[in-house]
């Protein structure tokens, strides 16, 4: 009965899923194994632009191809670097959390699209919460933060196809509150000093 209070009360407040909308994104930090990505891309780029030059003047013996390397390269950069330039996009729409992973902002991936209140925990990924996302019964982690240093992590910890798989998100207020709204018995928060 306590369900359809909640609902009753966000019908009288007009309350319904397009005021409880979130739309977050978070950019990657160049750090670890995807700072050394960046930086072998970029002297993928600096190695391609040496050997063009080296083919143009020692095998062709055609200095005047040497004008279209910056267009090549431009080529080169536009095709590949969005693989290193990733953006987190997280959307709580209708009860749903549903996060992209998003590749130069052409391309996406979907990492989850899960009901909120088929959440087993979602708390900050910090202190005492943080011994539940590291248990060893995890089957798949998914890390869709900017960093895992930022202090505002939190984990949420969901099974789909009878394994347990824990997602690693940054949140906001709204996110937060939104995510108390549809689940209250399984957030937990930080206390703030």
């Amino acid at each position: 009965m306590a369900g359809l209070e909640k609902y009753r009360k966000a019908a009288e407040t007009g309350e319904n899923e397009f005021s409880n909308f979130v739309n977050y994104a978070v950019k990657k930090k160049p750090e670890g194994k995807y700072k050394l990505h960046r930086i072998l891309m970029i002297f993928g780029y600096i190695a391609f632009g040496l050997i063009f030059v080296t083919v143009c003047l020692v095998f062709t013996k055609l200095p005047m191809l040497i004008a279209v390397l910056p267009l090549l390269t431009w080529i080169l950069v536009y095709f590949t670097w969005l693989w290193v330039n990733i953006e987190y996009e997280y959307m709580i729409i209708g009860g749903n959390l549903r996060m992209l992973e998003v590749y130069g902002s052409r391309y996406y991936r979907e990492l989850c699209n899960v009901k909120i209140s088929s959440f087993e925990r979602i708390a900050p990924y910090s202190g005492e919460y943080a011994d539940l996302a590291d248990s060893a019964d995890i089957a798949r982690r998914i890390d869709a933060s900017s960093s895992l240093t930022n202090p505002d992590i939190y984990y949420g910890i969901y099974t789909e196809s009878g394994e347990r798989r824990v997602i690693f998100f940054e949140v906001a207020e709204k996110t937060l509150k939104l995510l108390k709204y549809y689940n209250p018995e399984v957030v937990m928060t930080k206390t703030r000093r």
